[in-house]
C-alpha cells in the first residue's frame, strides 16, 4: 500500500535506489520537494511521482553525454 510520507532512505529506494548524495542534490536544488515535520525530513508520493515525471525521457542520456563531449572537444571548421 502506497502512503503520503516518506523518509529519505525510504525515496532513495523508491527512485531506484540513487544515492544519498544524489538526493540531497535533488532537494538542494530544489527538484524534489520536501515536508519537514519536528527534526524529520519526508518526502511526498507525489513529489517522487512529479519528480519521475519530470525526468521520464525517450533520449539516451549516454548519446546526449557523448553527443555534449563531442562538441566540447572537436575544434570547429574553417
Amino acid at each position: 500500500m502506497d502512503r503520503d510520507l516518506y523518509s529519505i532512505s525510504e525515496a532513495r529506494e523508491r527512485l531506484g535506489g540513487i544515492s544519498r548524495n544524489s538526493i540531497y542534490a535533488l532537494l538542494n536544488a530544489g527538484e524534489l520537494a520536501s515536508v519537514v515535520l519536528g527534526c524529520r525530513r519526508f518526502i511526498t508520493a507525489a513529489a517522487i511521482a512529479d519528480l519521475i515525471a519530470r525526468s521520464t525521457t525517450t533520449v539516451s542520456p549516454a548519446l546526449d553525454a557523448a553527443r555534449d563531449r563531442q562538441r566540447s572537444t572537436t575544434p570547429p571548421r574553417s
